[in-house]
C-alpha cells in the first residue's frame, strides 16, 4: 500500500471549499462530520501558513533588527515585531480552535462511511508517523480498506 503523506492528506482534506461543491453539499448535510473534518483541514493548513510566515519573518528580523539579541520586552517595543506578534497569536488561535474541532469530532458520530473515513484521516493527520509507525500504517491500511468498501457501495 503506498504510504498517505500528511501533505497529501491536507490537501485532499482542502482541495475545494466544502459548501461550494454542488456534489458534496448533500453528502455534508447527510453528514455534518464531513464539515467539523473541513473546518480542522482549513485550521491545519492555516496553522502551517502562519507558522512558515512566522519563521521566515522572525528570519527577516534576527539579520535586519538584531532580533535575537533584543530582550522579550524590547522586542514587544519593536515596531517591525508587532507582525510577529500577530502572527503568533493567530496560530494560538488557530490551535486551540482544533482542539475544539476535535474535542466537538469525538462526540458527533459519523453517519455515513465517508464521514468516519474522514474522521480517522483527522486522526492520520495528527499522528506522527515517526513517533507510532505501526500504528500510523494500520490506520492508513483501515482507511484504504474502508475506501474500497464505499466505492463497492
Amino acid at each position: 500500500m503506498a504510504r498517505l503523506s500528511r501533505r497529501k492528506l491536507v490537501a485532499g482534506m482542502g482541495a475545494a471549499p466544502l459548501l461550494a461543491d454542488a456534489k458534496l453539499a448533500p453528502a455534508v448535510k447527510a453528514d455534518p462530520v464531513l464539515l467539523l473534518c473541513a473546518h480542522y483541514g482549513d485550521l491545519v493548513r492555516r496553522s502551517a501558513a502562519l507558522m512558515k510566515r512566522w519563521s521566515d519573518y522572525e528570519g527577516w528580523l534576527g539579520k535586519h533588527r538584531n532580533y535575537y539579541g533584543l530582550s522579550k520586552e524590547e522586542a514587544r517595543l519593536l515596531p517591525e515585531a508587532r507582525l510577529l506578534f500577530e502572527l503568533d497569536d493567530e496560530y494560538w488561535r488557530c490551535q486551540r480552535e482544533s482542539v475544539r474541532v476535535l474535542r466537538r469530532l469525538r462526540q458527533v458520530p459519523a453517519l455515513t462511511l465517508a464521514g468516519a473515513i474522514a474522521k480517522l484521516s483527522v486522526v492520520a493527520e495528527d499522528i506522527d508517523p515517526d513517533e507510532l509507525p505501526s500504528a500510523h500504517r494500520v490506520l492508513l491500511s483501515a482507511i484504504s480498506d474502508l475506501r474500497a468498501l464505499e466505492r463497492k457501495g
